[in-house]
């Protein structure tokens, strides 16, 4: 039966977790690849993931292998796909967890062979192999807690842990702080970060008004710093031509990888960002971050650190709705309908509460 609660031993065994999610969803899951590790001593972790994004997770000490895997490129198609479950099972799997299921989940799976499945159902026939099939995708809890919930179902008691964590390594830092050098930013100076697009231009806080609030924190001592990629810069430009000091502003988009990325904000004082993988990542960093949140639901995806806000334009109800499915039904209130001053009025009081922790 679906949800329902079976101890299983994790202990001293090989674990293989399948989550071929986006950039925040990898960072979404730290928490539970946290408690994995507390619990599961002895065992080997293995993280089946979307190539493009391994990054985000390269250096989590919640990790012992990751296996990349190019989806939309040379691990394409039911053989490509078929293979790499086989080459999975080589490690004979004694637990695999699919924690997002699709069809190439399901292959994947069948392909492995492993002593203990459970997870997400990828199609209508995975029931049929199945140790123990779970429902995650519920729609009514944080996206860290419904993660967390599937170890609660395999028995385990303690889902304590310390929130979203980044790992970053040497390299990375150099090269985050050689960035910063070549703008011949002061070795100590405030930074306030700002990520301005997202998979999504309904998601989008107006770019004006990243501008009106990077003018403000500049005016208090904070040098704006736009990353991103570089699909976005139309958007940063727009940003920074609205700014009166415009000038001031330091452009990251496009000339750092994402594991400079996570460095780099890391440097930040604060950090303002629509729903998307960077605030996820400001966070993860312990940086006081405040996100805009429109169609999509701050109830289910807010930052998680003690600085941090989600502001919505509305008082979104819970219920089953993807963030694509609100969109299309246009039943929302537009991200722009969030003032600039109630953002810099959120930005004003996460600095002084960090000043006090």
């Amino acid at each position: 039966m679906k949800n329902s609660a079976r101890r299983v031993d994790l202990k001293n065994k090989t674990i293989v977790i399948m989550y071929m999610l986006y950039f925040g969803d990898m960072v979404s899951i730290t928490p539970f690849l946290e408690v994995l590790r507390r619990e599961a001593e002895g065992s080997r972790i293995v993280l089946v993931m979307d190539s493009r994004f391994q990054e985000s997770v390269k250096y989590n000490p919640n990790i012992d292998e990751i296996i990349p895997v190019d989806r939309n490129g040379k691990d394409k198609g039911l053989m490509a796909t078929w293979n790499i479950g086989r080459q999975i099972g080589k490690l004979k799997p004694d637990v695999l967890m699919a924690l997002h299921g699709t069809s190439r989940t399901t292959l994947m799976g069948l392909a492995m062979h492993p002593k203990y499945w459970t997870g997400e159902e990828g199609t209508g026939i995975d029931h049929f192999f199945m140790d123990q099939p779970i429902v995650i995708e519920t729609y009514n809890s944080h996206a860290v807690d419904k993660y967390l919930r599937v170890l609660q179902l395999l028995g385990v008691k303690d889902v304590s842990h310390s929130g979203m964590r980044t790992y970053t390594c040497s390299d990375w830092e150099d090269k985050a702080r050689e960035f910063f050098q070549s703008q011949k930013l002061p070795q100590n100076a405030k930074m306030a970060g700002f990520s301005v697009g997202s998979s999504t231009p309904e998601k989008n806080w107006p770019a004006e008004n990243y501008g009106k609030v990077a003018d403000h924190f500049f005016e208090k001592g904070f040098i704006p710093v736009f990353f991103g990629v570089k699909s976005e810069l139309g958007l940063i430009q727009k940003a920074i031509s609205s700014m009166k000091h415009g000038d001031k502003a330091v452009i990251a988009a496009g000339h750092l990888s994402m594991g400079e990325f996570i460095a780099a904000a890391g440097h930040c004082s604060i950090f303002f960002t629509n729903d998307s993988g960077p605030m996820y990542v400001a966070d993860s960093r312990g940086i006081p971050t405040i996100s805009m949140f429109g169609p999509s639901n701050a109830k289910f995806h807010h930052p998680l650190g003690p600085c941090s806000q989600a502001i919505s334009s509305w008082d979104m109800p819970e219920g089953p709705e993807h963030v694509n499915k609100t969109i299309a039904s246009g039943n929302y209130v537009p991200i722009s309908e969030i003032s600039v001053d109630r953002v810099i009025d959120a930005g004003e009081k996460a600095l002084e509460k960090a000043e006090n922790l």
